[in-house]
């Protein structure tokens, strides 16, 4: 791994995680002495990439349970409990939904479809997002 590679990686983690001090330390040190540091910023930057992973996953769980409850309160009355569709047709099926269908199920929230009605102004965007995350979550189990 050379420096440029573990300067991004350093950079990446002092965005994510916040710990702007510890990570400008190591930068300062491996631009001071070049290659020298680069196999123990190597070491370093693999264990803090551990750890914005597992802060990237805590903070993906919140989002799934804060999806979870937006859907029960507004969406779960036409799509049925827990993503199990029980109209008969008469409302789309979520877990037809994959990946690449984000734009279109953002297009659907926000503008309504059909019987869907709108709900631009009455959910923000994020819990849109977290209702994705959720609807993903459940497909994807």
């Amino acid at each position: 791994m050379d420096v440029q590679a573990v300067r991004g990686i350093l950079r990446a983690v002092e965005r994510t995680v916040g710990r702007a001090g510890r990570a400008r330390v190591i930068m300062r040190r491996i631009r001071r002495s070049g290659r020298a540091y680069a196999p123990l910023a190597g070491g370093v930057a693999l264990t803090l990439a551990a750890i914005v992973s597992a802060a990237h996953a805590e903070s993906d769980a919140a989002k799934i349970a804060t999806g979870a409850a937006i859907y029960g309160d507004y969406c779960a009355s036409c799509h049925g409990d827990e993503l199990r569709n029980t109209s008969g047709g008469a409302t789309f099926d979520l877990r037809r939904l994959r990946a690449e269908d984000h734009a279109r199920f953002l297009n659907v929230v926000l503008n309504g479809k059909t019987q869907m009605p709108p709900w631009r102004g009455a959910l923000k965007l994020e819990q849109i997002e977290a209702i994705w995350a959720y609807i993903r979550a459940t497909i994807d189990q």
